[in-house]
């Protein structure tokens, strides 16, 4: 939950000294430290297909009014919408994704700063993950004269698989054993099976006609019988929500070239290159990074790089924790070095009618004399 600038934070924000802060994100960053899902690797399962897609929308406001001074201290807030969608087949993936976040300073705009992304890959076979590609990307804020907009091309490594129809695969068997109905863990090939099953599920006749095909699996690899009741628990494992768990990384080098002019009044010819991590930690936990850089090859000294970095995991069936890190750099012609990070902890509570969040951060940027320290709680109730 994003704060506002250092100048319109309360004063008691200054007594959380900023050591103290970081000794906060340390404990709970200790939380992070995964384990794995069990004797079977989540990254072992490669989806036929994936398709993925996420939007979310994040909001914070801050309001504070001191009675000795005039006007009201603090009344600001920030709003930021995220979108990403993979859809990825044996010959071909695309991945578009988008940011924007406004900030409002008394109820009126104060900036805005967005980024967007398309890129297509052709893999050149199915066995190997090498791929040619396509990409335009741009960016800009209001500060901005002149927004910056790219197109790419270039040839890369790897691929992103989803990895939930093993995940649920795996919770579908914890869900027997914890109901006594099998006495013994599946083989991990039987557990693969039941996955691929979950990933065709579009294939199939509806839920009813995957649940069949998964009770066939289970029954012969453990020659036990499944009831109604275990069915039924099954359609609920299978239909159940939460975020995707992704599994792989991708590297790709390419030229670029400029439709909008960022590094100087004149178009250039970029050199780009890009990675892309994502692993699961858990059942219900995921680690995903990410790093782009681009440099002109006739500007001298010149670049951009945007990396980050991002943890989720649940850790009850109420509780969650995210951290994220975010690092942009930018070295312009004849200019020094800007530079913008910021590293964020949330801690969510589902308490049935209520909820609670707690989150803690850390950023800073160019120009600013010090880190903006900020610790926020808050609750809802819903009492109808």
């Amino acid at each position: 939950m994003p704060i506002g600038p250092a100048s319109r934070q309360p004063a008691m924000l200054g007594s959380l000294g900023r050591h103290h802060l970081l000794c906060l994100l340390g404990l709970l960053g200790a939380a992070f430290i995964g384990i794995s899902a069990g004797a079977i690797d989540l990254c072992s399962f490669r989806s036929p297909t994936t398709d993925l897609t996420r939007l979310l929308l994040t909001a914070h406001y801050n309001y504070l009014d001191l009675p000795d001074t005039e006007p009201h201290d603090v009344s600001a807030g920030r709003m930021s919408l995220t979108f990403s969608t993979v859809h990825d087949r044996p010959n071909r993936a695309q991945n578009v994704g988008a940011t924007a976040e406004f900030s409002f300073d008394r109820f009126r705009f104060d900036g805005a700063v967005a980024s967007a992304f398309m890129t297509d890959r052709y893999y050149v076979a199915e066995a190997e993950p090498l791929f040619i590609f396509g990409e335009i990307r741009g960016e800009g804020s209001w500060a901005s004269q002149e927004p910056g907009l790219e197109v790419r091309f270039g040839a890369g490594y790897g691929r992103l698989s989803d990895s939930t129809p093993l995940a649920k695969a795996i919770r579908i068997q914890d869900r027997l054993l914890k109901d006594l109905i099998i006495d013994a863990p599946m083989q991990d090939d039987d557990l693969r099976a039941i996955a691929q099953l979950i990933a065709r599920e579009l294939d199939l006749q509806g839920i009813g006609a995957l649940v069949s095909e998964i009770q066939q699996v289970i029954e012969g690899a453990t020659r036990s019988a499944l009831d109604a009741r275990s069915l039924f628990a099954i359609a609920a494992e299978v239909d159940a929500g939460g975020a995707a768990l992704k599994c792989g990384w991708v590297n790709q080098l390419g030229l670029g070239y400029e439709l909008a002019p960022r590094f100087g009044s004149s178009r250039q010819f970029l050199l780009n290159a890009a990675s892309d991590l994502s692993r699961p930690l858990s059942l219900g936990s995921q680690v995903e990074v990410h790093g782009d850089v681009s440099v002109p090859l006739a500007a001298k000294g010149a670049y951009s790089f945007v990396g980050w970095i991002r943890f989720d995991r649940r850790l009850t069936s109420s509780a969650r924790l995210v951290a994220a890190y975010n690092l942009q750099r930018v070295k312009m012609p004849s200019a020094d070095a800007s530079t913008s990070q910021s590293l964020e902890f949330q801690l969510l509570f589902d308490l049935g009618s209520a909820s609670i969040a707690a989150s803690a951060s850390l950023t800073h940027g160019t120009g600013m004399s010090g880190w903006i320290e900020a610790f926020n709680i808050s609750t809802r109730v819903d009492l109808i």
